[in-house]
């Protein structure tokens, strides 16, 4: 939204049914078309009445406290204030800190009521969004399938028998649903993005240190970042923008980093790379495959020229996260309540966090010394492109499928995602339209450190062409507005 104050219109109530929650229909309606914040989480409380049962949210706020913020915010920018993101609901994944809520990082074992409130949820409400609630996930962020929650796992909105994409599931699906604005999630090895791909949305994967993870509960510390679920690349923008930051509470948040000045750099002619042949993988899915083929047409068609990469160091460093002692870090978090409760922990999860055990100290720092080296080579073969350009997802299963192989097929899912965080990069994932069978494709950007709104400049380019729809809603994409 624009930064001028926001005035709150009339409180004459509208059929709100229909109304999508991009920014910019919520700022029109904030502003001409007589909508208030607490009109707005009424009607929110309706869609969430209509879909109760769909598991998005592991805890929503009562409604009474719902109306509280709303008429808070309502005078908040009646005195004037300057709000960003004036009346923009929202949601957090549940491994994100709220104090007086409940965290549970989709283990019930492990719940407590938060002290303190993450980084990311202060500036946002600061910026005037309004919090609805805590969202669905895999547990312990585990996972990249979405089905990974002991207490059931919610739906994906294209075929309900298809893995929605984890582990940020329930915020990329209240996106994609139209029951929240933009959502926060954490993403280790894609969940920033793969669900985001799988259900029609944006999923912008900032560089690590851009944003603070004060507030969250870790799976990798030292390379965990905050996404951003959202309609459209613009909106996703918006929310980095009030976002990112330097917090001194986060030993990882990046010092003087001016981030900004990749913006407007995009030539209208560009190039993005392509890696090798032998190196794309659609694991037998002629759709996808068939998909992405279309996406990079059309990438030329916007004057787009592919030039093939070395992909080495992407793909060894994608190996390293699953297979190598960086899943060590993950006991750390989350190795008490795996011992103390391990009936509570979803059998694959509980599997991946006990290989954190089988490393010592000297394989952890021989990862570390190969992780470094691998990154130089990825970053020199990013430097004479605008984005390396790959699908988000190589496919996408059937829950059962995903049940009767969980680690091969989840490993499956990250083929393209894993290696963004260990090696620095930013990334962002967009809608690359609907393939033959109906089902939404992802085509992922991906920069150098700190590139974040030159990649970004260019997914939004590419979404505009595409159109399309605006997650599973009905509305269309017509957001090309450059941020």
């Amino acid at each position: 939204m624009n930064t001028a104050s926001a005035t709150p219109p009339n409180d004459g109530r509208h059929d709100l049914a229909g109304l999508s929650l991009d920014l910019d229909t919520l700022e029109q309606a904030y502003r001409h078309g007589g909508l208030t914040p607490l009109a707005l989480v009424e009607e929110l409380e309706r869609r969430a009445l209509v879909t109760v049962d769909d598991k998005v949210w592991l805890y929503r706020l009562p409604l009474p406290a719902l109306r509280d913020a709303a008429q808070a915010l309502q005078q908040r920018a009646a005195r004037g204030e300057v709000l960003p993101l004036y009346g923009l609901p929202f949601g957090v994944k549940d491994n994100i800190d709220v104090a007086g809520l409940p965290t549970t990082a989709a283990c019930e074992a492990l719940r407590y009521t938060a002290t303190r409130t993450a980084a990311v949820v202060e500036k946002l409400q600061a910026a005037g969004a309004l919090l609805i609630g805590k969202q669905n996930m895999d547990q312990f962020a585990t996972g990249l399938v979405g089905v990974r929650s002991p207490s059931g796992h919610c739906r994906n909105p294209f075929n309900p028998d298809l893995i929605p994409g984890g582990s940020s599931s329930g915020s990329a699906v209240a996106v994609a649903t139209g029951q929240a604005s933009f959502s926060i999630g954490s993403d280790t090895g894609g969940s920033g993005r793969v669900p985001a791909a799988l259900n029609n949305i944006v999923g912008l994967k900032p560089t690590p240190g851009l944003v603070s993870t004060y507030g969250f509960l870790y799976n990798n510390r030292t390379f965990d970042v905050a996404p951003v679920f959202a309609l459209t690349t613009g909106d996703a923008l918006q929310v980095l923008d009030v976002i990112a930051g330097h917090d001194e509470r986060d030993p990882w948040s990046v010092i003087g980093q001016d981030w900004r000045k990749s913006a407007n750099t995009l030539r209208e002619r560009f190039r993005f790379g392509l890696p090798a042949a032998q190196h794309l993988e659609f694991f037998g899915d002629l759709e996808a495959k068939a998909q992405f083929e279309r996406a990079l047409s059309w990438l030329q068609m916007l004057g787009g020229e592919p030039m093939e990469i070395d992909f080495s160091a992407f793909a060894e460093a994608r190996s390293l996260v699953f297979d190598s002692p960086l899943v060590a870090e993950r006991w750390i978090d989350y190795g008490a309540t795996v011992e103390s409760h391990p009936d509570a922990v979803h059998p694959a999860v509980r599997q991946s966090l006990r290989a954190g055990r089988n490393y010592n100290a000297q394989q952890a720092f021989e990862c570390l010394y190969r992780l470094e080296s691998l990154k130089r080579r990825a970053w020199s073969a990013l430097k004479d492109v605008d984005a390396l350009v790959l699908p988000t997802a190589a496919t996408i299963y059937r829950c059962d499928q995903v049940e009767a192989q969980p680690q091969a097929l989840n490993t499956n899912m990250g083929y393209y995602t894993y290696f963004a965080n260990p090696l620095q990069l930013s990334a962002i994932s967009v809608p690359a339209g609907l393939r033959e069978d109906g089902l939404p494709f992802g085509l992922s950007f991906i920069g150098l450190p700190f590139a974040d709104l030159r990649v970004a400049a260019l997914a939004q380019r590419f979404h505009a062409r595409i159109g399309g729809m605006l997650g599973a809603t009905a509305a269309p994409n017509c957001s090309g507005k450059p941020y």
